[in-house]
């Protein structure tokens, strides 16, 4: 083993894994060929334990860690419980469904080398339930994703995401700055923030996760959302919320404009979709450019019929809108 290479920790919470996905997933952590790395598991749910055997069985090239949670308490919290305790320099985020390119540690370690990364994301390809590949990049299902790379990437990120949790990796003292995770958000995507704010984040342009899209998928375009309410609860309520936890949690001058001018973009939107009138569209159309969809659709979405609303989140869904 080189030693002297950086001990990259994978950090991976399992709920309930499909045994099947879970040993494939295993397999590729064993034969990754950077050669200084360690597993912590964190179990989160104690009413169905994973059999530590299989973990025994599968991963024989370097040492892990099996923790127990003692209730569920979903995967931000799993994964924030892990951050606190592993000790690598670099921490590799894992879910218990992919698989792994053999080379994707390797790779991703050696943009580290640039002392000001924070953080280093990849591309990643998608497969379905049988292991056959769908996609050669999650950016043709997810037409919104655009991969950046370099500073002052914060902003952005605070209200659209280009960092999937399974292809990125971090510097552990800028993942510990992160804890405790921020609520509103996906684990991601509040670290890719911290990591931005700190440094720079560098991404590859090679898929190195197979990312398996299956229905019980945490994430997805408008998930949850069905009808008026449910969009006004997801993309309005749920969107004030964050903004006034961020606002408390990012006092950083670069950002607190940003977040100002987002809340009242948000409450604008809420009086808008409550009582449409003219005041509240004019603050939404000065700033519809934090997301020119959302925009389109809540300027006529108090005079839409239920069902031609239900097909235009069909359409934005798809990437189409």
């Amino acid at each position: 083993m080189e030693i002297d290479k950086p001990l990259v920790s994978i950090l991976l919470a399992v709920y309930k894994p499909n045994e099947a996905w879970f040993i494939e997933q295993l397999i590729s952590l064993n034969e990754q060929i950077y050669e200084n790395i360690e597993l912590l598991v964190y179990d989160d749910c104690p009413e169905y334990s994973i059999n530590e055997d299989i973990i025994k069985q599968y991963i024989t090239k370097f040492s892990y860690k099996l923790i127990r949670g003692i209730k569920n308490e979903g995967s931000n919290k799993a994964f924030e419980e892990l951050t606190k305790v592993s000790e690598g320099e670099i921490f590799a985020y894992c879910d218990q469904d992919d698989i792994w390119e053999v080379d994707k540690i390797d790779l991703m370690v050696e943009k580290f080398s640039d002392k000001d990364v924070t953080l280093v994301c990849s591309d990643l390809s998608i497969i379905d339930e049988n292991g056959t590949k769908i996609a050669d990049s999650i950016t043709e299902i997810r037409k919104r994703i655009v991969y950046k790379s370099g500073y002052n990437l914060a902003e952005g990120l605070l209200m659209i995401n280009f960092v999937t949790g399974c292809a990125m990796m971090v510097k552990s003292n800028i993942a510990k700055k992160a804890v405790p995770f921020e609520e509103t958000l996906i684990h991601d995507q509040w670290i890719a923030i911290i990591a931005a704010i700190n440094g720079k984040i560098e991404f590859i342009n090679k898929p190195l996760v197979k990312y398996r899209q299956h229905r019980f998928n945490q994430t997805g375009i408008l998930k949850d959302v069905y009808d008026k309410q449910s969009y006004y609860n997801k993309r309005i309520k749920d969107f004030l919320c964050r903004y006034k936890s961020l606002q408390k949690r990012l006092n950083y001058d670069e950002l607190k404009e940003h977040i100002n001018n987002c809340l009242m973009w948000i409450e604008a939107r809420k009086n808008y979709f409550q009582r449409p009138n003219i005041k509240d569209l004019k603050v939404m159309i000065k700033y519809r450019d934090f997301h020119k969809v959302s925009v389109l659709i809540e300027c006529i979405l108090p005079f839409l019929p239920k069902w031609i609303f239900k097909y235009v989140i069909k359409l934005a869904k798809r990437g189409i809108l």
